[in-house]
């Protein structure tokens, strides 16, 4: 695309905890300095973004996704499912944020809009499960059912603290989660306490691995197996204040990189992806698409 001119930004209502209607002027008085045409819109249903962005997307050459990486993942799904390929920018509102994070975007307004004016881009990964697609994570197991438990109203509130709070209730409530895990060359069947595949470098707001590539055609898996209450914790714990480098020699630890894998949840526990929670006993996930996103 040689010289994007139209732009479109869904917005959640909810965005800036609610108050997002007060700067939509100046953004759209902003981005009017380089575009021609900006238009916005406010997803009103549950899976409103997906749907806006599913219908106008063959319309812009680039869609804003205004709110947190649960937006995101609509907007993601519906440029996609349109057969359409604009490119995808995001002003970062939510309470994570972690595919912004990733690909460097600020969360002060203003700076996330001149990101958006430079529209420096990169080729992004995405998996699906043959019907959606996921833009940066699943996972389940150790704390995974707080993005989708703890309350809009709390988080809008209080932030990423909200998330603190209700993790604190389950901090020592190791599951033992009986998966099969299908690999290209690989079968691992195994107990564990905590398992995700994301893409980026961070996930639920920790920097897990700074030098993650975002256009590599693979995510990163991790799975820590259940073993002794204390080693299990402190597995849990490297791994989301120092990151992936810093589990990598423990036995107790798997980490692999993957363009395809199979999951059989014996367990029946809810997973969570892009932050929604999502249930299934057998899928198969593939590395199979690569959209076009703007970056710092």
């Amino acid at each position: 695309m040689n010289n994007p001119s139209s732009l479109l930004v869904i917005y959640n209502p909810q965005a800036m905890r609610g108050k997002i209607d007060k700067f939509l002027p100046i953004i759209k008085q902003r981005l009017s300095l380089r575009y021609s045409t900006v238009d916005l819109m406010t997803s009103l249903s549950d899976n409103g973004a997906e749907e806006l962005a599913y219908k106008f997307a063959s319309k812009y050459d680039i869609i804003i996704s205004c709110g947190g990486d649960g937006t995101l993942h609509q907007v993601i799904n519906g440029v996609i499912k349109s057969g359409s390929d604009p490119i995808v920018g995001i002003l970062p509102f939510g309470t994570c944020n972690d595919v912004s994070r990733t690909l460097g975007i600020h969360r002060d307004l203003n700076l996330a809009i001149d990101s958006i004016l430079r529209l420096n881009t990169t080729k992004y990964d995405i998996m699906t499960d043959g019907k959606d697609y996921i833009s940066y994570t699943l996972a389940t197991g150790f704390l995974t059912n707080v993005s989708f438990e703890t309350s809009s109203t709390k988080k809008r509130r209080l932030g990423r603290f909200a998330y603190v709070m209700s993790a604190l209730k389950g901090l020592f409530n190791f599951k033992s989660l009986p998966m099969t895990i299908k690999l290209k060359d690989e079968r691992i069947h195994d107990k564990f306490i905590y398992l995700m595949l994301f893409n980026g470098k961070y996930a639920g707001g920790f920097k897990l691995d700074s030098s993650e590539q975002v256009d590599n055609s693979h995510f990163k898996f991790i799975a820590i197996k259940k073993g002794k209450r204390l080693k299990s914790y402190f597995d849990m714990l490297n791994l989301f204040l120092y990151g992936v480098k810093a589990v990598r020699k423990s036995k107790n630890v798997i980490i692999r990189d993957v363009k395809s894998i199979e999951i059989e949840n014996h367990s029946n526990e809810p997973f969570t992806v892009d932050g929604e929670k999502y249930a299934f006993l057998k899928q198969k996930f593939v590395v199979n698409k690569q959209i076009t996103m703007i970056k710092n």
